[in-house]
């Protein structure tokens, strides 16, 4: 659970409560040191967690980058193998043509 979610859902009498408990645990004299220590700690962990985020932001990015230049090499690999086959099918085609009018003309000659 989030420090944020606490502060947000916590109501005026719930922080008064806090506040009575912590004045008794802690000290009138103290109560001010130890409330800025909280608020420094506060702000440490709330730039830790900013930065963290930022990281995995920054990860996510980099892998979605990542995977859309694999995605396209695919593509380009994908595109030379089809350009191949269709070349060998032409070919294929061109030699069995070649095939049937030499047949065809071996028969007209009658050998």
């Amino acid at each position: 659970m989030s420090l944020a979610l606490i502060f947000e859902s916590a109501g005026f009498g719930e922080w008064l409560v806090l506040l009575a408990v912590a004045l008794i645990v802690i000290g009138p004299k103290r109560l001010p040191e130890a409330a800025r220590k909280f608020g420094q700690n506060y702000a440490k962990f709330r730039r830790a967690a900013e930065n963290f985020k930022r990281q995995l932001l920054d990860a996510d990015t980099q892998i979605g980058q990542s995977v859309r230049e694999v995605q396209r090499e695919l593509q380009a690999v994908e595109d030379a193998v089809q350009r191949e086959i269709n070349e060998v099918s032409e070919m294929n085609i061109k030699s069995a043509e070649e095939n049937s009018e030499s047949t065809g003309e071996s028969k007209a000659d009658g050998t």
